[in-house]
């Protein structure tokens, strides 16, 4: 940072959940009187501050020294700030800690993830961010994290004052919600004063929509992980042979696939499509090109109930789709 950085210096960490933590602990700041900026990586990369929320348009894949960029342009007089660490490599994970000092960690889920990089299953997943935590830090676990034995035995080990979070509520509203004020609270300031009536859009939230054509589509390419599309789905009460699954793949997450197959194999779908980056197909599977708004309105008009999920990657934004 150019000046003085910010009283308030959050970092959020974990397999999922960064963005939606970030924009709750954005509101957080905000409904207290505090300015905020905050920077979110995940499918739409944003910048949160007082002056509005702003798409981040990248010429090229997103790098970790866009943090440096945004770090460098944090307005005058703002307070607080809050940064998702958007790092892969295991080499670079303690970059976003080095670089803004932060006064407390949100460590948000540990799940299996870039197993291409990081190993398999949560071992590795916890190897990885672990490197990004320094020593002596205050850290706050949300609910899925928290029970993590050999997590909180690292973290442990690491000096680190630890918060954990319990499970009241399977609403992950009530869960990112009771994150921030738990985060307020710990800073000293004011959490049940907290409101979030103006919580930043996530453009690819899990929602319902109906097409033009008259389909219907659950939107939950953002899920990532097998478990949480899971849950999104059973959310739905909808049943399996009525339900096409849409699976848009990305040929540089190859382990994201494979950690799906369970979930779409254990149950009696309609069919199983496969879209994005063409893979070797899983017997049973199919493949079709569905991309564009048209196409997933032909797609979803065709099919009945359509699950959609993997990647956000390459897709259009759902009110692009949904019916007018």
């Amino acid at each position: 940072m150019k000046r003085e950085p910010p009283e308030y210096r959050l970092l959020v960490t974990g397999t999922r959940g960064k963005s939606t933590a970030a924009r709750y602990l954005a509101s957080a700041f905000e409904s207290i009187g505090l300015t905020c900026s905050t920077r979110i990586t995940g499918t739409v990369p944003t910048v949160i501050d007082p002056s509005g929320s702003r798409r981040i348009i990248r010429s090229c894949p997103g790098h970790i020294s866009e943090m440096r960029w945004w770090l460098d342009n944090i307005p005058d007089g703002i307070s607080a700030i809050v940064a998702e660490n958007s790092a892969v490599s295991m080499d670079i994970q303690p970059l976003p800690a080095k670089w803004i000092n932060p006064s407390l960690i949100i460590w948000t889920t540990l799940l299996p993830d870039h197993s291409e990089l990081w190993g398999p299953g949560v071992d590795g997943a916890r190897r990885a961010l672990i490197e990004g935590v320094p020593a002596g830090s205050s850290v706050i676990l949300g609910p899925q994290a928290s029970p993590d034995k050999p997590l909180l035995s690292m973290l442990t080990g690491k000096g680190c004052t630890i918060i954990t979070m319990k499970e009241k509520s399977k609403n992950f509203v009530e869960q990112y919600r009771a994150i921030a004020v738990k985060a307020l609270d710990i800073l000293g300031l004011p959490g049940s004063r907290a409101s979030f009536s103006k919580v930043a859009e996530d453009p690819h939230e899990f929602r319902t929509i109906v097409t033009p054509g008259g389909g219907l589509i659950a939107w939950a390419f953002s899920s990532n992980d097998p478990d949480t599309a899971k849950n999104l789905f059973s959310s739905l009460g909808w049943h399996p042979r009525d339900t096409v699954i849409l699976f848009n793949h990305r040929s540089d997450r190859p382990e994201r696939l494979k950690s799906h197959k369970v979930f779409m194999k254990q149950l009696p779908w309609k069919a199983i499509t496969i879209t994005g980056d063409r893979p070797f197909l899983p017997l049973g599977f199919r493949f079709e090109h569905v991309v564009t708004p048209r196409e997933i309105d032909a797609f979803a008009s065709f099919s009945g109930n359509v699950f959609g999920c993997g990647n956000v990657r390459g897709l259009p934004f759902p009110e692009e789709v949904e019916k007018p």
